[in-house]
């Protein structure tokens, strides 16, 4: 069996496998430590559901990044090989293997997966193609428009800076970036809350209302104010 893991024939398989293991390992921790808290602290009801509950969302969300990883491997090798796309097309493959896998997994089109699960992955993954989409776009047009900056009262070429000050100013567009689109996304997040807060996902539509619908909430003596 030790010679089957150095065979060249087995090894897109044992690739499969092992990413497929990964993300089995990957999501159940994740999940059940998210789980785990989220049912002990913010639920109520007898310990053995919740416990059940945790469970079953385990092994739904390894089950999710487990069966995509089988199929987005399965998919770049078969664009690798069959195709002939070869390594020059290194990102239309994966593009290609990413996006078959997401219409199987993520999309919803099939009933088997998690709906919820595969939602709130997919939401947190946009978020951050977003924000390294404006990265790049904003790298492009520093390498290629090369504007100049005021130094020492100077104007100076994008291209003529040191690499520090380069670094520096790249890091300072992120940064209030971020602060926007931060402003921004909490801003509307609040505002549906208060609107329709229906069509906002449940977990984080159950997570705002513990801690911002205190109005609702009483208190008879500051030990239930303080919660223990």
């Amino acid at each position: 069996m030790s010679s089957l893991l150095t065979s060249a024939a087995a090894r897109p398989i044992l690739e499969i496998l092992r990413s497929s293991r990964n993300g089995i390992v990957y999501g159940g921790k994740l999940r059940f430590s998210h789980a785990l808290v989220i049912n002990l602290l913010y639920r109520s009801g007898p310990l053995r559901p919740r416990l059940a509950s945790v469970l079953k969302a385990t092994k739904d969300h390894a089950s999710v990044l487990a069966a995509f990883a089988i199929i987005y491997k399965a998919a770049c090798k078969i664009l690798e090989q069959d195709l002939a796309l070869g390594s020059q097309n290194s990102g239309l493959i994966k593009f290609l293997a990413g996006a078959f896998g997401s219409w199987i997994v993520y999309s919803q089109h099939f009933s088997y997966f998690h709906p919820g699960i595969t939602h709130q992955i997919t939401l947190y993954c946009f978020s951050r193609v977003l924000l390294a989409g404006g990265k790049i776009l904003l790298d492009h047009y520093l390498n290629c428009r090369q504007p100049k900056f005021t130094i020492h009262s100077e104007l100076v070429s994008f291209k003529d800076l040191s690499e520090n000050q380069k670094k520096s100013l790249r890091q300072s567009v992120y940064n209030k970036s971020w602060k926007y689109f931060a402003v921004l996304t909490w801003g509307l997040v609040m505002f549906i809350y208060d609107y329709q807060p229906q069509y906002l996902q449940s977990s984080l539509r159950h997570s705002m209302a513990y801690i911002y619908d205190v109005e609702m909430q009483n208190w008879g003596t500051w030990r239930d104010f303080i919660g223990f």
